[in-house]
């Protein structure tokens, strides 16, 4: 009789371990790989919109402002021509602001340059609800898709000033003229992502009155507020030591480890490290202080 020779239960064992190490060791390499992916197109949306802001100043003289007021508008929202996005723009009505019907099927567009691959969701409809500060959004409200970058107008530190309108693309600035600093200096853009859900300290938080503050800010065609000056490290509570991946209620946030990107007026683009000092960062948002700074890249 010819013996037939199978596995036994111990080498079947051993084989399972030996392949479950390979693969754990494996899948943090893996997901390194990814993530550098989505940062390299990170970065890119960046440059492209860099870019953008550029062909804007040829066409208009100025770079578009962060916001309009009346009708209400975000900055994106006249970048889109040079985005390749001209018919975009054309649905958009500005005759009206970006929360009113009439723009709700532009606004619900999804123009994945302004979307960072690393955010968790997504491209994700934001519900524009203004907290009783719009009269007509009407029923159920009106909903715009998200934007994860956000135009840097100025600056709050109740230490320093009470509202810094100095940023690179205010309203009141905007020609290279205003930037003193120079381009290379000064930061136009950076990422806000992850509305309109709540992150603070790199943690999804489960309730939160922001809710509809988010919802208001988070969507590309909305405008931006005032850039604070920092939050604690656990990013709940504001004016604290840290400035880069605390809180996506304001400031700068990414889910990037180590650091988000920003871009520069001279349309680079690059990270910057979740330990820089606060000062640095609202020197580099002023585009007239006449302060000489080491960049940190």
């Amino acid at each position: 009789m010819r013996n037939q020779r199978g596995f036994t239960l111990i080498e079947l064992l051993v084989v399972i371990a030996i392949i479950a190490i390979l693969v754990a060791l494996l899948l943090p390499a893996v997901q390194q790989a990814r993530e550098a992916a989505r940062r390299t197109q990170c970065k890119n949306n960046l440059k492209q919109i860099g870019i953008a802001l550029h062909n804007y100043l040829d066409t208009h003289g100025r770079f578009p402002p962060g916001r309009l007021r009346t009708p209400r508008t975000g900055w994106c929202t006249l970048i889109l021509p040079f985005l390749e996005r001209t018919n975009l723009q054309n649905d958009y009505d500005f005759d009206y602001d970006y929360w009113d019907r009439e723009n709700e099927a532009a606004t619900q567009q999804l123009v994945s340059v302004f979307v960072c691959p690393s955010t968790p969701g997504g491209a994700r409809l934001i519900p524009n609800d203004t907290a009783g500060t719009i009269n007509d959004i009407g029923e159920p409200p009106t909903e715009s898709m998200v934007g994860d970058y956000q135009a840097l107008v100025g600056y709050y530190d109740i230490q320093i000033t009470p509202n810094s309108g100095s940023g690179m693309l205010h309203i009141n600035k905007g020609r290279p003229r205003h930037v003193l600093d120079g381009l290379t200096n000064s930061i136009a853009v950076s990422e806000l992502a992850g509305r309109p859900d709540y992150w603070a300290g790199g943690v999804k938080q489960p309730d939160s009155s922001k809710v509809s503050y988010f919802n208001e800010w988070g969507m590309w065609a909305a405008p931006q507020r005032i850039f604070p000056s920092g939050y604690t490290h656990d990013g709940l509570t504001k004016f604290g030591p840290c400035v880069v991946n605390c809180s996506n209620l304001e400031g700068i946030y990414s889910f990037h480890p180590g650091g988000s990107h920003v871009l520069m007026g001279d349309g680079s683009a690059h990270m910057i490290g979740e330990s820089i000092p606060v000062d640095l960062v609202m020197k580099m948002i002023s585009v007239d202080d006449g302060e000489v700074i080491q960049l940190p890249f």
